[in-house]
């Protein structure tokens, strides 16, 4: 069997016509949707900077309140959470005060899997 070259030269001209066009095609919609994203930015910065500005200002930290003291005697824990919040205070620059101490629950715990925790503390762990 034969094939002459001319129904040859037709199948790969055509093959690669079809291949450019599809990827022109592709490169049209692919630019008509980044037009599209960028001007819904755009809009969303234009009302955002339309929107009221509110100047924030600084205050004094109010002067800290007694704390709740339970049954058992906390102040080692107050003293360790207040020293804690004075070196994030110093390191910041801003003044900071302990209004309350809560215990709350360990949620840890509560999920009752130890692989979650070990996920959740590998997650978790700072850099």
């Amino acid at each position: 069997m034969v094939i002459p070259w001319t129904k040859v030269w037709a199948v790969v001209i055509t093959g690669l016509v079809v291949v450019f066009l599809a990827l022109i095609l592709l490169i049209l919609f692919v630019a008509l949707f980044g037009k599209v994203f960028s001007r819904s930015e755009n809009k969303k910065k234009e009302e955002a900077a339309a929107a009221p500005k509110v100047e924030i200002t600084k205050s004094p930290a109010p002067e800290a309140l007694p704390l709740a003291a339970d049954n058992e005697d906390n102040s080692e824990v107050i003293a360790v959470i207040s020293a804690a919040v004075a070196m994030m205070a110093a390191r910041d620059g801003k003044k900071y005060a302990v209004k309350s101490i809560k215990k709350t629950a360990d949620r840890r715990r509560q999920t009752g899997s130890v692989w979650a925790a070990a996920g959740q503390r590998e997650n978790t762990r700072p850099f």
